[in-house]
Protein backbone atom coordinates (compact mmCIF):
# COMPACT_ATOMS: atom_id res chain seq x y z
CA UNK A 1 0.00 0.00 0.00
CA UNK A 2 2.54 2.35 0.93
CA UNK A 3 4.19 1.77 -2.59
CA UNK A 4 0.74 2.76 -4.33
CA UNK A 5 0.67 5.69 -2.87
CA UNK A 6 4.29 6.20 -3.46
CA UNK A 7 3.39 5.79 -7.25
CA UNK A 8 0.34 8.04 -7.30
CA UNK A 9 1.82 10.97 -5.66
CA UNK A 10 3.93 10.83 -8.10
CA UNK A 11 1.34 10.71 -10.66
CA UNK A 12 -0.51 13.88 -9.01
CA UNK A 13 3.03 15.41 -9.20
CA UNK A 14 2.86 14.60 -13.22
CA UNK A 15 -0.54 15.63 -13.96
CA UNK A 16 -0.11 19.37 -12.11
CA UNK A 17 3.06 19.88 -13.71
CA UNK A 18 2.28 19.33 -17.63
CA UNK A 19 -1.35 20.40 -16.81
CA UNK A 20 -0.09 23.45 -16.07
CA UNK A 21 2.20 23.66 -19.04
CA UNK A 22 -0.21 23.11 -21.03
CA UNK A 23 -2.70 25.79 -20.05
CA UNK A 24 0.50 28.62 -19.72
CA UNK A 25 -1.68 31.79 -20.73
CA UNK A 26 2.09 32.68 -21.72
CA UNK A 27 1.71 30.30 -24.86
CA UNK A 28 -1.50 31.70 -26.00
CA UNK A 29 -0.21 34.93 -25.86
CA UNK A 30 2.62 34.32 -27.99
CA UNK A 31 -0.24 32.85 -30.74
CA UNK A 32 -2.25 36.06 -30.68
CA UNK A 33 -1.71 38.90 -33.09
CA UNK A 34 -1.68 42.85 -32.44
CA UNK A 35 -1.75 45.89 -35.28
CA UNK A 36 0.43 48.47 -34.09
CA UNK A 37 -1.49 52.19 -33.75
CA UNK A 38 -1.22 54.75 -35.28
CA UNK A 39 0.83 56.85 -32.25
CA UNK A 40 2.59 54.70 -29.13
CA UNK A 41 1.61 51.24 -27.66
CA UNK A 42 1.92 50.93 -24.20
CA UNK A 43 2.34 48.09 -22.70
CA UNK A 44 1.08 47.20 -19.07
CA UNK A 45 1.77 43.59 -17.18
CA UNK A 46 0.59 43.43 -14.15
CA UNK A 47 0.38 40.36 -11.68
CA UNK A 48 2.03 36.73 -10.81
CA UNK A 49 3.66 35.58 -13.82
CA UNK A 50 3.51 39.54 -15.41
CA UNK A 51 7.36 39.06 -16.39
CA UNK A 52 6.81 35.76 -18.51
CA UNK A 53 3.48 37.31 -19.91
CA UNK A 54 5.60 40.14 -21.35
CA UNK A 55 8.24 38.40 -22.52
CA UNK A 56 5.42 36.43 -24.31
CA UNK A 57 4.03 39.43 -25.76
CA UNK A 58 7.12 40.71 -27.54
CA UNK A 59 7.76 37.50 -28.94
CA UNK A 60 4.96 38.55 -31.30
CA UNK A 61 4.84 42.27 -31.30
CA UNK A 62 7.86 43.09 -33.00
CA UNK A 63 7.47 46.97 -33.40
CA UNK A 64 8.75 49.76 -31.14
CA UNK A 65 6.50 50.19 -27.52
CA UNK A 66 7.05 50.93 -23.84
CA UNK A 67 5.65 49.69 -21.11
CA UNK A 68 6.05 48.98 -17.46
CA UNK A 69 5.84 45.52 -15.89
CA UNK A 70 5.20 45.10 -12.27
CA UNK A 71 5.54 41.44 -10.49
CA UNK A 72 6.00 39.91 -7.47
CA UNK A 73 8.99 39.86 -5.04
CA UNK A 74 9.57 36.45 -5.44
CA UNK A 75 9.34 36.29 -9.08
CA UNK A 76 11.90 37.29 -11.83
CA UNK A 77 11.85 38.97 -15.61
CA UNK A 78 14.04 39.11 -18.38
CA UNK A 79 15.14 42.67 -19.37
CA UNK A 80 12.35 43.78 -21.78
CA UNK A 81 14.00 47.07 -22.55
CA UNK A 82 11.25 48.95 -20.03
CA UNK A 83 10.80 49.48 -16.45
CA UNK A 84 9.89 46.06 -14.34
CA UNK A 85 9.09 46.86 -10.68
CA UNK A 86 9.19 44.39 -8.10
CA UNK A 87 6.16 44.87 -5.40
CA UNK A 88 5.13 42.88 -2.65
CA UNK A 89 2.23 40.09 -2.57
CA UNK A 90 -0.14 39.79 -0.39
CA UNK A 91 0.52 42.88 1.57
CA UNK A 92 0.74 46.05 -0.20
CA UNK A 93 3.76 48.11 0.05
CA UNK A 94 5.02 51.54 -0.96
CA UNK A 95 6.87 49.84 -4.36
CA UNK A 96 3.49 48.91 -4.99
CA UNK A 97 1.95 52.31 -4.65
CA UNK A 98 5.35 54.05 -6.38
CA UNK A 99 4.25 51.67 -9.07
CA UNK A 100 0.55 52.79 -9.25
CA UNK A 101 1.60 56.24 -9.88
CA UNK A 102 4.08 55.62 -12.32
CA UNK A 103 1.41 53.45 -14.45
CA UNK A 104 -1.02 56.48 -13.60
CA UNK A 105 1.82 59.32 -14.95
CA UNK A 106 2.60 57.19 -17.82
CA UNK A 107 -1.12 56.22 -19.59
CA UNK A 108 -2.91 59.78 -18.52
CA UNK A 109 -0.28 61.46 -21.45
CA UNK A 110 -1.85 58.81 -23.93
CA UNK A 111 -3.98 60.19 -26.61
CA UNK A 112 -6.84 58.92 -29.14
CA UNK A 113 -4.20 57.23 -31.68
CA UNK A 114 -2.06 55.46 -28.75
CA UNK A 115 -3.34 52.26 -27.36
CA UNK A 116 -2.89 50.95 -24.39
CA UNK A 117 -2.14 46.98 -24.06
CA UNK A 118 -2.97 45.83 -20.05
CA UNK A 119 -1.97 42.83 -18.97
CA UNK A 120 -3.47 41.13 -15.62
CA UNK A 121 -3.46 38.24 -13.36
CA UNK A 122 -4.08 37.41 -9.83
CA UNK A 123 -2.02 39.17 -7.64
CA UNK A 124 -2.53 42.59 -8.90
CA UNK A 125 -5.00 43.76 -6.19
CA UNK A 126 -1.68 44.29 -3.48
CA UNK A 127 0.78 45.23 -6.05
CA UNK A 128 -1.16 48.07 -6.99
CA UNK A 129 -2.00 50.04 -3.82
CA UNK A 130 -3.39 53.62 -4.16
CA UNK A 131 -5.87 54.16 -1.26
CA UNK A 132 -8.12 56.68 -2.07
CA UNK A 133 -7.93 60.52 -1.11
CA UNK A 134 -7.51 61.07 2.49
CA UNK A 135 -6.11 57.79 3.48
CA UNK A 136 -2.78 56.61 3.27
CA UNK A 137 -1.01 53.21 2.41
CA UNK A 138 -0.93 51.95 6.17
CA UNK A 139 -5.04 51.91 5.62
CA UNK A 140 -4.71 50.20 2.44
CA UNK A 141 -2.87 47.57 3.88
CA UNK A 142 -4.76 47.28 7.28
CA UNK A 143 -8.11 46.55 4.39
CA UNK A 144 -6.34 43.92 3.12
CA UNK A 145 -5.57 42.16 6.40
CA UNK A 146 -8.83 41.73 7.14
CA UNK A 147 -9.94 40.84 3.92
CA UNK A 148 -7.29 38.17 4.01
CA UNK A 149 -8.39 36.50 7.33
CA UNK A 150 -12.31 37.16 6.92
CA UNK A 151 -13.32 34.10 4.58
CA UNK A 152 -14.48 36.27 1.78
CA UNK A 153 -14.50 35.10 -1.58
CA UNK A 154 -11.71 36.56 -4.00
CA UNK A 155 -15.35 38.48 -6.03
CA UNK A 156 -16.06 40.15 -2.40
CA UNK A 157 -12.42 41.21 -1.45
CA UNK A 158 -12.10 42.67 -4.85
CA UNK A 159 -15.05 44.80 -4.50
CA UNK A 160 -14.20 46.23 -1.59
CA UNK A 161 -10.51 46.55 -2.79
CA UNK A 162 -11.90 48.17 -6.45
CA UNK A 163 -13.98 50.95 -4.22
CA UNK A 164 -11.03 51.64 -2.18
CA UNK A 165 -8.75 52.65 -4.60
CA UNK A 166 -7.75 55.33 -6.75
CA UNK A 167 -7.07 53.20 -9.97
CA UNK A 168 -8.82 49.86 -9.47
CA UNK A 169 -12.61 49.30 -10.08
CA UNK A 170 -12.40 50.84 -13.59
CA UNK A 171 -10.97 54.23 -12.75
CA UNK A 172 -7.74 53.14 -14.44
CA UNK A 173 -9.58 53.42 -17.76
CA UNK A 174 -11.22 56.67 -17.22
CA UNK A 175 -7.58 57.76 -16.45
CA UNK A 176 -6.54 56.16 -19.85
CA UNK A 177 -9.06 58.20 -21.91
CA UNK A 178 -9.23 58.76 -25.43
CA UNK A 179 -6.75 56.28 -25.54
CA UNK A 180 -8.30 52.80 -26.83
CA UNK A 181 -7.25 49.87 -24.34
CA UNK A 182 -7.17 45.67 -24.77
CA UNK A 183 -7.18 43.47 -21.71
CA UNK A 184 -5.53 40.61 -21.74
CA UNK A 185 -6.68 38.68 -18.38
CA UNK A 186 -5.46 35.50 -16.46
CA UNK A 187 -8.32 34.89 -14.41
CA UNK A 188 -8.24 33.57 -11.05
CA UNK A 189 -11.76 34.14 -9.96
CA UNK A 190 -14.19 31.57 -10.73
CA UNK A 191 -17.24 32.33 -12.63
CA UNK A 192 -15.43 34.14 -15.22
CA UNK A 193 -16.13 37.75 -14.24
CA UNK A 194 -12.99 39.37 -15.81
CA UNK A 195 -13.65 42.72 -14.36
CA UNK A 196 -13.11 41.56 -11.27
CA UNK A 197 -9.46 39.88 -11.67
CA UNK A 198 -7.18 42.15 -10.09
CA UNK A 199 -10.02 44.30 -8.80
CA UNK A 200 -10.36 45.36 -12.34
CA UNK A 201 -8.51 48.94 -12.82
CA UNK A 202 -8.79 49.19 -16.68
CA UNK A 203 -12.47 47.40 -16.31
CA UNK A 204 -15.71 49.58 -16.54
CA UNK A 205 -18.44 47.49 -14.26
CA UNK A 206 -21.29 45.27 -16.07
CA UNK A 207 -23.25 45.46 -13.24
CA UNK A 208 -23.78 47.36 -9.72
CA UNK A 209 -22.99 44.98 -6.87
CA UNK A 210 -23.60 46.12 -3.20
CA UNK A 211 -21.18 44.93 -0.41
CA UNK A 212 -22.78 43.26 1.96
CA UNK A 213 -20.44 42.19 4.61
CA UNK A 214 -20.21 43.77 8.02
CA UNK A 215 -16.57 43.17 8.06
CA UNK A 216 -14.68 45.79 10.88
CA UNK A 217 -11.91 47.86 9.02
CA UNK A 218 -11.08 50.44 11.85
CA UNK A 219 -13.39 53.24 11.89
CA UNK A 220 -11.29 55.09 9.65
CA UNK A 221 -12.04 52.56 6.81
CA UNK A 222 -15.33 51.74 7.83
CA UNK A 223 -16.48 55.26 7.76
CA UNK A 224 -15.13 55.46 3.70
CA UNK A 225 -17.81 52.35 3.14
CA UNK A 226 -20.57 53.85 4.74
CA UNK A 227 -20.20 57.81 3.22
CA UNK A 228 -20.17 55.57 -0.24
CA UNK A 229 -23.03 54.15 0.61
CA UNK A 230 -21.16 50.41 0.04
CA UNK A 231 -22.24 50.16 -3.82
CA UNK A 232 -20.25 49.97 -6.91
CA UNK A 233 -21.96 52.43 -9.12
CA UNK A 234 -22.20 51.33 -12.84
CA UNK A 235 -19.75 53.49 -15.23
CA UNK A 236 -20.00 52.16 -18.34
CA UNK A 237 -21.89 56.06 -19.37
CA UNK A 238 -18.31 57.12 -18.16
CA UNK A 239 -15.64 57.61 -20.61
CA UNK A 240 -13.91 54.48 -21.01
CA UNK A 241 -13.13 52.82 -24.48
CA UNK A 242 -12.31 49.46 -23.98
CA UNK A 243 -11.79 47.81 -27.15
CA UNK A 244 -11.99 44.22 -26.16
CA UNK A 245 -11.42 41.66 -23.18
CA UNK A 246 -9.33 38.65 -23.75
CA UNK A 247 -8.88 35.45 -21.37
CA UNK A 248 -6.06 34.23 -21.58
CA UNK A 249 -5.89 31.83 -18.99
CA UNK A 250 -8.49 30.48 -16.22
CA UNK A 251 -9.53 27.39 -14.05
CA UNK A 252 -11.75 26.19 -16.36
CA UNK A 253 -8.84 26.12 -19.05
CA UNK A 254 -6.88 24.59 -16.72
CA UNK A 255 -9.61 21.79 -16.05
CA UNK A 256 -9.75 20.99 -19.96
CA UNK A 257 -6.02 20.50 -20.17
CA UNK A 258 -6.24 18.47 -17.38
CA UNK A 259 -8.32 16.28 -18.76
CA UNK A 260 -6.78 16.10 -21.93
CA UNK A 261 -3.31 15.16 -20.34
CA UNK A 262 -5.42 12.12 -18.20
CA UNK A 263 -7.04 11.05 -20.83
CA UNK A 264 -4.18 10.71 -23.60
CA UNK A 265 -1.45 9.30 -20.92
CA UNK A 266 -3.36 7.33 -18.14
CA UNK A 267 -6.09 4.95 -18.01
CA UNK A 268 -8.19 5.81 -15.33
CA UNK A 269 -11.87 7.18 -15.46
CA UNK A 270 -12.16 10.38 -15.23
CA UNK A 271 -14.90 12.87 -13.78
CA UNK A 272 -14.82 16.74 -13.48
CA UNK A 273 -16.09 17.99 -10.83
CA UNK A 274 -16.24 21.88 -11.48
CA UNK A 275 -13.78 24.61 -12.43
CA UNK A 276 -16.23 27.29 -10.25
CA UNK A 277 -15.93 25.33 -6.12
CA UNK A 278 -15.91 28.13 -3.98
CA UNK A 279 -16.63 27.83 -0.19
CA UNK A 280 -15.21 27.13 3.21
CA UNK A 281 -12.01 24.66 2.65
CA UNK A 282 -13.89 22.32 5.15
CA UNK A 283 -16.80 22.06 4.07
CA UNK A 284 -15.29 21.90 0.04
CA UNK A 285 -13.41 18.91 2.13
CA UNK A 286 -16.29 16.83 3.25
CA UNK A 287 -17.79 17.48 -0.18
CA UNK A 288 -15.07 16.22 -1.82
CA UNK A 289 -14.25 13.18 0.96
CA UNK A 290 -17.97 11.98 0.17
CA UNK A 291 -17.56 11.47 -3.51
CA UNK A 292 -14.12 9.45 -3.15
CA UNK A 293 -15.36 7.17 -0.73
CA UNK A 294 -18.50 6.48 -2.57
CA UNK A 295 -16.38 5.77 -5.69
CA UNK A 296 -13.61 3.52 -3.47
CA UNK A 297 -16.96 1.42 -1.85
CA UNK A 298 -19.67 1.49 -4.69
CA UNK A 299 -18.02 2.42 -7.78
CA UNK A 300 -20.33 5.41 -8.18
CA UNK A 301 -20.66 7.79 -9.73
CA UNK A 302 -17.74 6.57 -11.31
CA UNK A 303 -15.78 3.09 -11.08
CA UNK A 304 -11.97 2.38 -10.22
CA UNK A 305 -9.62 3.23 -10.72
CA UNK A 306 -10.77 6.79 -10.76
CA UNK A 307 -9.82 10.33 -10.90
CA UNK A 308 -11.36 13.45 -9.87
CA UNK A 309 -10.62 17.03 -10.43
CA UNK A 310 -11.80 20.29 -9.70
CA UNK A 311 -10.93 24.04 -9.08
CA UNK A 312 -12.09 26.94 -8.15
CA UNK A 313 -11.52 28.61 -4.42
CA UNK A 314 -11.30 28.00 -0.88
CA UNK A 315 -12.30 30.59 1.96
CA UNK A 316 -10.67 30.67 5.21
CA UNK A 317 -11.99 32.82 8.03
CA UNK A 318 -9.05 32.55 10.36
CA UNK A 319 -9.83 33.55 14.27
CA UNK A 320 -7.49 36.05 15.91
CA UNK A 321 -4.82 33.35 16.90
CA UNK A 322 -3.82 30.97 14.39
CA UNK A 323 -1.02 28.67 13.37
CA UNK A 324 0.66 28.66 9.91
CA UNK A 325 -1.38 27.21 6.41
CA UNK A 326 -2.56 28.40 3.40
CA UNK A 327 -6.27 27.64 1.99
CA UNK A 328 -4.73 24.06 0.24
CA UNK A 329 -3.02 23.45 3.21
CA UNK A 330 -5.91 23.53 4.97
CA UNK A 331 -8.35 21.63 2.59
CA UNK A 332 -5.71 18.96 2.55
CA UNK A 333 -5.38 18.67 6.23
CA UNK A 334 -9.44 18.81 6.10
CA UNK A 335 -9.76 16.13 3.42
CA UNK A 336 -7.12 13.70 5.40
CA UNK A 337 -9.28 13.63 8.54
CA UNK A 338 -12.32 12.69 6.51
CA UNK A 339 -10.94 9.66 4.96
CA UNK A 340 -8.61 8.67 7.97
CA UNK A 341 -8.06 4.72 7.45
CA UNK A 342 -9.47 4.86 3.65
CA UNK A 343 -6.88 2.67 1.84
CA UNK A 344 -6.39 3.35 -1.66
CA UNK A 345 -7.16 7.09 -2.21
CA UNK A 346 -4.29 9.45 -2.41
CA UNK A 347 -5.20 13.28 -3.59
CA UNK A 348 -3.48 16.79 -4.08
CA UNK A 349 -4.79 20.25 -3.10
CA UNK A 350 -2.47 23.21 -4.26
CA UNK A 351 -2.27 26.57 -5.81
CA UNK A 352 -1.16 26.88 -9.28
CA UNK A 353 1.11 30.12 -8.54
CA UNK A 354 3.28 27.62 -6.19
CA UNK A 355 2.23 30.03 -3.20
CA UNK A 356 -0.13 28.77 -0.64
CA UNK A 357 -1.14 31.65 1.56
CA UNK A 358 1.75 33.16 2.98
CA UNK A 359 3.97 29.88 3.01
CA UNK A 360 6.30 28.60 0.27
CA UNK A 361 4.45 25.45 -0.20
CA UNK A 362 2.02 24.67 -3.20
CA UNK A 363 -0.18 22.65 -0.94
CA UNK A 364 -0.36 19.12 -0.12
CA UNK A 365 -0.52 15.72 -1.18
CA UNK A 366 -2.19 13.64 1.70
CA UNK A 367 -3.57 10.21 1.65
CA UNK A 368 -5.65 7.75 4.12
CA UNK A 369 -2.55 7.46 6.20
CA UNK A 370 -1.98 11.18 6.46
CA UNK A 371 -4.41 11.69 9.50
CA UNK A 372 -2.94 8.47 11.17
CA UNK A 373 1.05 9.16 11.23
CA UNK A 374 -0.03 12.83 12.38
CA UNK A 375 -2.35 11.34 15.18
CA UNK A 376 0.91 8.94 16.63
CA UNK A 377 3.61 11.95 15.84
CA UNK A 378 1.67 14.98 17.63
CA UNK A 379 -1.19 13.19 19.35
CA UNK A 380 -2.06 16.16 21.11
CA UNK A 381 -2.85 18.82 18.99
CA UNK A 382 -5.26 19.86 16.99
CA UNK A 383 -4.26 21.09 13.72
CA UNK A 384 -7.50 21.98 12.50
CA UNK A 385 -8.89 23.85 15.36
CA UNK A 386 -5.46 25.65 15.53
CA UNK A 387 -5.54 26.51 11.60
CA UNK A 388 -2.13 25.52 11.59
CA UNK A 389 -2.52 22.80 8.31
CA UNK A 390 1.33 23.99 7.81
CA UNK A 391 2.95 22.24 10.70
CA UNK A 392 0.78 19.75 10.23
CA UNK A 393 1.70 18.90 7.44
CA UNK A 394 5.68 19.57 7.61
CA UNK A 395 5.01 16.37 10.51
CA UNK A 396 3.07 14.15 8.07
CA UNK A 397 5.46 14.95 5.45
CA UNK A 398 2.74 16.10 3.19
CA UNK A 399 3.70 19.66 2.23
CA UNK A 400 3.91 19.76 -1.81
CA UNK A 401 6.45 22.21 -3.21
CA UNK A 402 7.10 23.48 -6.33
CA UNK A 403 8.31 27.31 -6.07
CA UNK A 404 6.90 29.80 -8.01
CA UNK A 405 5.07 28.59 -11.11
CA UNK A 406 4.48 32.21 -12.89
CA UNK A 407 1.22 30.79 -13.88
CA UNK A 408 -1.75 31.80 -11.61
CA UNK A 409 -5.21 30.05 -12.60
CA UNK A 410 -6.59 29.51 -8.88
CA UNK A 411 -6.62 26.04 -6.97
CA UNK A 412 -6.77 22.75 -8.05
CA UNK A 413 -7.52 19.45 -6.31
CA UNK A 414 -6.70 16.02 -7.67
CA UNK A 415 -7.74 12.74 -6.42
CA UNK A 416 -7.05 9.49 -7.49
CA UNK A 417 -9.22 6.51 -6.14
CA UNK A 418 -8.48 2.41 -6.44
Amino acid sequence: MVNENNDDKTILKDIFTRSLELADPAKKLEKMKFDPPLGRLFFVAVGKGAGRLAKAFFKTYKEKADGIVVIPENEKCDNLGFEVIKATHPIPSQRGLDASLKILKAISKLGKDDLLIFCISGGASALLPFPPEGYGLEDEIQLNKVLLSSGLSIKEMNLYRGEFSQIKGGKLALAAYPCPIINLVVSDIPGGDLSLVGSGPTFVPEMKSIITSNLDFGSKINKFFSENKKILVQREDQNAIVLKSVCIGSSAILLDCVRDYIEKKFEFNLLLLSSEFEGDASSLANFHASILKEIKRFDRPIKKPAIIVSSGEAHVKLPKNHGRGGRNSHFALALAKEIEGVPGITALAADTDGIDGFEKNAGAIISGDTFKVLKKRAPQNDFLKAFDSFSAHKIASSLFYTGATGINLNDIRIAIVR
